[in-house]
């Protein structure tokens, strides 16, 4: 299949708008004021980080190309007719009620998702289907303002990690490999998020789509190139951050370990990149391929056309943050349920805190509660905190709750454990996580869940789902977030994570919860 780029441009650069043009194009700029009013706040959280981010300061000029890459074929799109769309209607409420999903739940990320899905169906439903139809690139192209892929940066941690301490023992090197933690002779490595490559990946991926669409007609080599776009930054970044660890080993750990350890990486990247779009560009077709306009056989738009169009789309984006309030309220503030303070468990009795070197805190939690249990061999900690309504920035399922704080960074470090692949038949339904916490003096082995109602899940999804589930549906039950440690007895960690294990199954037991998500 091929694509038809744009016509032959005209002898004359003067730009005649019919009258259908006129009234669409303000059309146009009525749905934009419209979104920017109504979901103010999403469309401020999308700038704001624009602004405090180097990752997505590409953001700006998102729809400054969309609209260049318009204005380019703009005698082409001329000579199509706009006509209102009732079937994007459809479009806008799909993305309405994605945004109140995010909302529900606080997901920033599907509300500014969804918000720009309602505009671009909005724009959809004033151009027409042949007309968006035909600018369908620079119109989804919008969908890059959205901040994405926060969400793949532990994975491209670990697509890093693995990938440089397998080079490096291919070279012959000696690596000892502890979480995203490496060692060698010469000096110790790990690999954080600004290492990810997360930056390169976006960069490359915006950059290969737009080049794509310029550069080439067929759909095939469209795809192509895109899909080349995604993989080749995460295949070089793995080599960068090969590469910047042997120029450290081999140095004796004098070069590649400070500013120029950026420098060296961000050189390499920028000149795979470079040959990545050096070697696309043998392949390009023709930038315009000629073609006969054909007559588009619709009708003309008008105002009678038009402006119930509008007035449903405002319609349309204003119910669902009334809705969202109305459902939110229904929200009780819940705080701990009465079955958290009980101070007996079977087999278990409460103790002091035996002050062992971290203890679990969700600054954001607006109620909390911390208790101490001995079998008279065995000591475990439990707490419990609950974000009652919850609000932005303090909810239940949050990537910045995490178990150690930053100011611990410097004396703690986690070791997240991979469920064993054949767990026991106790354990199979058992679905929490399981990290380990070391320190220089002991080590702490963590069990911690997400409970909702009367169930248990280490799963964020599975939690963000229910959240949104019992949201929906007015339900109230306690959302909570759970962690259970103790001292790894002599740094045993799969014999503290069965007593753990087993005192959350007397404690589950006890309190009718389900530890199956």
């Amino acid at each position: 299949m091929k694509w038809y780029c744009g016509a032959k441009a005209h002898a004359s650069n003067a730009l005649h708008l019919p009258n259908g043009w006129t009234r669409s194009l303000a059309g146009l700029l009525l749905v934009l004021v419209i979104s920017l009013v109504v979901f103010f706040d999403t469309w401020a959280s999308i700038i704001d980080i624009w602004l405090r981010s180097k990752t997505y300061t590409h953001g700006f000029v998102i729809a400054p190309i969309s609209l260049w890459l318009i204005w380019s074929r703009r005698h082409y799109y001329l000579h199509l007719l706009p006509a209102v769309s009732y079937l994007a209607l459809a479009g806008v409420v799909a993305s309405g009620f994605a945004w109140l999903t995010g909302d529900l739940i606080h997901v920033v990320f599907i509300k500014q998702l969804a918000a720009v899905g309602m505009l671009v169906s909005g724009f959809w439903a004033v151009l027409g289907n042949s007309v968006a139809s035909s600018m369908s690139f620079p119109l989804l192209f919008l969908f890059f303002m959205v901040p994405m892929g926060e969400e793949l940066i532990p994975p491209l941690i670990e697509f890093t990690t693995s990938f440089t301490v397998k080079f490096l023992r291919l070279t012959g090197i000696s690596v000892y490999r502890e979480g995203n933690f490496f060692t060698l002779t010469t000096g110790s490595w790990s690999v954080v998020e600004a290492c990810s490559g997360i930056s390169y990946l976006i960069a490359s991926v915006t950059l290969g789509f737009v080049f794509a669409y310029l550069n080439y007609a067929y759909y095939w080599k469209r795809a192509l190139f895109m899909l080349l776009s995604g993989i080749v930054p995460i295949i070089a970044n793995g080599f960068r951050a090969y590469i910047i660890v042997m120029i450290g080993h081999l140095s004796d750990m004098k070069l590649a370990v400070g500013v120029d350890h950026l420098i060296y990486g961000g050189v390499f990247f920028g000149l795979v990149m470079l040959l990545l779009f050096y070697l696309g560009s043998f392949w390009r077709d023709p930038p315009f391929i000629p073609i006969s306009i054909v007559a588009v056989k619709t009708a003309k738009t008008n105002t009678y056309q038009i402006l119930p169009t509008i007035a449903m789309v405002t319609i349309l984006f204003g119910i669902w943050p009334v809705l969202s309030s109305w459902l939110i309220n229904k929200q009780a503030f819940n705080g701990l349920p009465a079955y958290v303070v009980k101070p007996e468990l079977n087999g278990w009795h409460p103790v002091e805190n035996p002050q062992w070197i971290w203890t679990p805190q969700f600054d954001r939690a607006v109620d909390h509660n911390i208790r101490f249990y001995s079998n008279g061999t065995y000591t475990v900690g439990l707490y419990q905190a609950s974000f009652g309504k919850e609000e932005q920035g303090a909810e239940l399922v949050n990537s910045e709750n995490r178990l150690i704080r930053p100011d611990d960074f410097n004396r703690l470090r986690t070791i997240n454990i991979a469920p064993t692949k054949q767990p026991t038949e106790n354990d199979r339904n058992l679905a929490v996580n399981s990290t380990l916490i070391k320190g220089a003096a002991e080590t702490i082995s963590v069990l911690d869940w997400y409970q909702l109602g009367a169930q248990i899940t280490g799963n964020p999804f599975w939690a963000k789902g229910r959240q949104l589930i019992k949201r929906l549906t007015g339900d109230t039950s306690p959302e909570l977030k759970v962690v259970l440690w103790m001292r790894s007895p002599e740094r045993d960690h799969e014999l503290a994570v069965r007593i753990l294990k087993n005192f959350l199954k007397d404690w589950a037991r006890q309190n009718n919860l389900s530890l199956g998500s």
